[in-house]
């Protein structure tokens, strides 16, 4: 029987739905290079829908930055070592998506990791928040990684294994996200390791519809609910 080794999640617009709070943070971090930013906001940051739009367009943060917040090249480490702190400062809890916090509590008694590009910190206030700490193995954040190495660096998810695999057993992982970058994460992972890596893409705001036909690397399976989420976990653990 092929091994399942665990659960690897991924947590902004998979688990938490946290574009509002996403939004409050970047526009702090944009005033340590534009003090009146607020005057003339990037039009991705003036809506929830702007937000979202432009965060599935590009293929991860660095691109965003350069391309809608009028970051340069020279600013963009400076930009990243930003975000956690202005997020500690933040004190906004996300809402979870609809079904979430049960079915992560359903699955208590697999090996679970989250790889974010968010704080570590953050992550845990939050799933304590919520009384689901405890569902969670690890957390690998966006303080964890050199910032040349975050996702889809596969470096992340390789710490996650080593944490949820310590034996090093063969197997196959699942991951779960909702981004194009998120399956090329998962891909990356499965090639550096050598290890099968299950990719279900979770579309909660419907917004890849149909993109996500015409992504270069697919996911095995494209749900847009977490009823639908949990049927396919459900499949994939009894065909294994």
């Amino acid at each position: 029987m092929n091994k399942i080794l665990g659960i690897v999640w991924d947590y902004d617009g998979t688990i938490i739905n946290s574009a509002k709070k996403n939004i409050e943070v970047t526009i702090e971090v944009l005033k340590h290079f534009d003090r009146d930013i607020e005057k003339h906001l990037p039009k991705a940051l003036t809506s929830y829908n702007n937000y979202q739009e432009a965060n599935h367009k590009y293929a991860n943060w660095q691109d965003l930055y350069l391309n809608e917040y009028g970051i340069k090249d020279e600013q963009l480490e400076k930009a990243g070592k930003l975000w956690v702190p202005e997020q500690r400062k933040n004190k906004t809890i996300p809402n979870m998506f609809l079904g979430m916090s049960e079915l992560l509590r359903e699955l208590k008694s697999c090996n679970m990791g989250i790889c974010s590009q968010n704080s570590k910190e953050t992550i845990s206030h939050t799933l304590k928040y919520y009384n689901i700490h405890d569902c969670i193995d690890t957390i690998i954040g966006y303080d964890d990684i050199p910032v040349n190495k975050q996702k889809p660096n596969a470096t992340s998810f390789i710490l996650c294994d080593k944490i949820l695999n310590p034996n090093n057993e063969d197997g196959t992982y699942i991951y779960i996200g909702d981004h194009s970058d998120d399956i090329v994460f998962g891909k990356n992972f499965e090639k550096k390791l050598n290890k099968k890596v299950i990719c279900i893409t979770i579309d909660h705001l419907k917004i890849n519809d149909e993109n996500h036909k015409k992504w270069l690397i697919k996911p095995e399976h494209y749900v847009q609910d977490v009823k639908e989420l949990r049927k396919v976990l459900y499949t994939i653990y009894n065909d294994l």
